[in-house]
């Protein structure tokens, strides 16, 4: 397998890629959310001129927040500066529509994006929103059609699963998603949460708060839309019950304030040792290896590693030592 980490749109986010590939790490992914981080797409340009081989990955760019011809000229831009090395993620939206108090968007419309966002990086025009057009991109000004630019799409049910099976070149999952793991025939990463633990610590620790509980909190927040491990426990209920004393209106931004970023005066209490024990892979080291033996026997290639809390680094050395890097 391989093994790629997620990090958070940050200043630090170019120096934290940079640590990864020096510690063996193989891809990087930052998340598409323009109401809670900085924007993607400068971070990884930023990266690619501090690394050399390491993957650089959206992940993902939603359909109704980003046109179609943006996407495909900034994803050109960043094949430029790192050729080979980057990878386009797309998906229907959680935190980064619910922020904008907008619902996911539908399979059919990320299908077409997929098809059209792969026609106009191969340089060829594409019919969208009652117009046809392309992209003009010749290498006078560096940047250039054909471009090497891989399509995965984030998906956690049947619907999507297939849409990703059709148009993409590949498919991210996650276990805080969904009860299980299903993976499609093609390359297959799976995203998660949380932390190894030292030799004697235990889950209600302040630093395994402060490194696993935005996992544990995004758990609850999936919990409460019905997914996941976390639904119906007494975290996700009593979670759930404080949200509702919102305004309904205000219950999707609420829900998603701090979301993989720290711990909101609405999760903290509900993020229990229980929590992180059920909604994160926090464990010890021989924990934490048995659960990627698991994770490559249902069929994945790529283990994407999302590092939380006040001490990035740690978090990537200790796992990269997990997993052999």
């Amino acid at each position: 397998m391989e093994f790629h980490v997620q990090i958070a749109g940050s200043l630090t986010a170019p120096e934290e890629i940079r640590i990864a590939e020096s510690l063996g790490y193989t891809g990087a992914w930052l998340g598409c959310s323009p109401a809670l981080a900085g924007d993607a797409f400068t971070f990884l340009g930023l990266a690619a001129a501090r690394t050399e081989r390491i993957s650089l990955g959206l992940g993902v760019i939603v359909p109704h927040l980003r046109h179609i011809a943006d996407a495909a000229t900034a994803l050109l831009t960043l094949d430029a500066l790192a050729p080979g090395r980057v990878i386009a993620g797309v998906g229907s939206g959680f935190t980064s529509t619910a922020l904008l108090n907008r619902r996911p968007v539908r399979w059919a419309q990320v299908e077409a994006y997929v098809a059209g966002l792969r026609e106009l990086i191969a340089g060829r025009e594409i019919d969208w929103d009652g117009t046809r057009f392309g992209l003009l991109h010749n290498g006078s000004l560096g940047i250039k059609t054909p471009g090497d630019v891989p399509i995965w799409v984030a998906a956690h049910g049947p619907k999507g699963l297939e849409i990703a099976d059709r148009v993409a070149d590949g498919v991210i999952t996650s276990p805080v998603h969904g009860s299980r793991i299903t993976f499609t025939k093609g390359p297959s990463a799976v995203a998660f949460y949380g932390t190894v633990l030292e030799e004697r610590e235990t889950l209600d620790s302040p630093r395994v708060l402060d490194a696993a509980g935005p996992g544990a909190a995004l758990a609850l927040h999936l919990g409460a839309e019905g997914l996941g491990p976390l639904t119906g426990s007494e975290e996700e209920i009593g979670f759930s019950k404080k949200l509702a004393d919102f305004p309904q209106e205000r219950r999707m931004v609420e829900m998603h304030r701090r979301h993989t970023i720290g711990l909101s005066d609405l999760d903290r209490p509900f993020v229990t040792p229980n929590a992180i024990r059920k909604g994160t892979m926090t464990g010890t080291r021989e924990e934490m290896r048995e659960t990627l033996k698991h994770f490559e026997a249902t069929g994945a290639t790529t283990l994407i590693y999302g590092p939380f809390g006040s001490n990035v680094t740690r978090e990537l050395e200790a796992f990269a030592d997990v997993a052999g890097l």
